[in-house]
């Protein structure tokens, strides 16, 4: 496997030039790195996918807690376990001060595109295929912030189903991330990727970490460009977690379910964003 170092592009700006330096650097055909999220609107991720295909370099997004080494161990342990899951993923996000450059639409998209992909993205990591999502903004109810908080509940291809609440509200000394999954003969729960507990036949047994999957996403990465392994983190399931995220938005604004499958072409993602930036 050839080493890929020489071509290697790390991006790390503000939301709003993600899209445009990935172009870029598919088109002189770099290994890239960017930083959640991978760009702002479906038109974006349409120009994305186009210069993906003509390129030879490639994209790392990075939604870095499916390399936590707590996710490494539950999907391990869930991997001999039959039959759907059920998975709910507490976000204690607190609240947006107006002067910060996330309350800028126009640079970050927003905290559900900025920040709940993130989240969405585990969600894809540990059930699979989504299908359907509903999804509602819980507070505030109006405003220039109305997805500052929210509720997100996605359907998957195996009968799965995924949870995730967003929220501005609550007590900081909750656990900012709380990871609560139920399946056959089993529960676990990843308290801030730092500890993750395990109840199974009857015991019940603990793990401690101290990363929450930066490093190890980095090395992965670095061992792609070195031509050590295969791809750590393909394009494609990216792509899947920002289309999730786009039906999110659509879902919120359309106050309906959206099907995966058959969502349009994006346009009420886009008029969400569009509306959120005046």
């Amino acid at each position: 496997m050839a080493s890929h170092s020489d071509r290697a592009l790390l991006i790390a700006t503000r939301h709003h030039l993600h899209a445009p330096l990935v172009t870029e650097g598919l088109a002189h055909d770099r290994h890239i790195f960017v930083e959640k999220p991978l760009c702002l609107t479906p038109e974006e991720l349409r120009s994305i996918d186009a210069a993906t295909g003509r390129s030879r370099g490639s994209v790392q997004v990075g939604f870095n807690r499916r390399f936590a080494p707590a996710s490494t161990i539950l999907r391990s342990q869930l991997s001999s376990v039959p039959g759907p899951k059920s998975l709910t993923y507490q976000v204690v996000a607190g609240s947006l001060d107006p002067s910060h450059w996330y309350a800028n639409f126009a640079e970050s998209g927003g905290r559900v595109v900025g920040e709940a992909c993130h989240f969405l993205d585990y969600l894809c990591f540990l059930l699979g295929k989504p299908t359907r999502v509903f999804a509602q903004s819980t507070w505030p109810t109006g405003g220039r912030l109305a997805v500052d908080s929210v509720a997100i509940q996605v359907e998957f291809a195996d009968g799965s189903c995924g949870q995730l609440i967003y929220s501005a509200e609550g007590d900081p000394k909750y656990p900012k991330e709380m990871v609560t999954i139920f399946g056959a003969g089993i529960i676990a729960e990843i308290t801030n990727f730092l500890k993750l507990t395990v109840y199974r036949e009857r015991k019940e047994s603990s793990h401690s970490f101290r990363s929450k999957g930066h490093a190890e996403q980095m090395r992965a990465w670095a061992a792609f460009l070195k031509g050590n392994i295969d791809h750590p983190l393909p394009y494609e399931e990216a792509r899947r977690s920002m289309l999730l995220t786009f039906a999110a938005l659509e879902s919120i604004q359309r106050a309906t379910s959206i099907d995966l499958d058959h969502s349009g072409d994006g346009k009420a993602a886009e008029a969400i964003l569009s509306n959120q930036a005046q």
